[in-house]
């Protein structure tokens, strides 16, 4: 008889830990890396010399998310504004850009002055809270 109702106690818990719904990803974007779409996710950030350039790569800025196996559509974000901050300089605007293609996202050139100190560059969007990318000037 204990047997019995330590089993009926503890087979709702067996069947709950056994039971996958198969949907445990989490939200991948918006964010901002040196990547093209078909690129590496996580690699490492470059280091840029002072008067090159670094194209920089908007991914997933959609307002769907998916990871709870519903598969809604896509739908793209407003367009954002990035803005660029240099070591030791003032925030520069770099435009705004429309979410768009097989990722939801955008690219840009970024020109690094020659003037530019060696440091830590930021750029960010303006949406809150920001997706922020940060890579060298050498």
């Amino acid at each position: 008889m204990k047997r019995l109702c330590w089993l009926l106690l503890l087979m709702p818990l067996l069947v709950a830990c056994t039971v996958s719904v198969g949907c445990a990803a989490s939200c991948v974007g918006p964010y901002l890396d040196d990547q093209p779409p078909a690129g590496s996710y996580g690699a490492p950030t470059p280091t840029v010399r002072a008067g090159d350039s670094v194209e920089i790569y908007g991914h997933w800025y959609t307002s769907t998310c998916n990871d709870t196996c519903r598969n809604d559509p896509l739908v793209p974000l407003p367009d954002v504004e990035l803005t660029l901050t240099l070591p030791g300089g003032q925030p520069q605007r770099l435009g705004r850009f429309t979410p768009a293609g097989q990722d939801f996202g955008f690219n840009v050139t970024v020109h690094i002055p020659e003037t530019a100190r060696p440091g830590t560059a930021t750029i960010k969007d303006d949406r809150s809270p920001p997706a922020v990318y940060r890579f060298q000037v050498d």
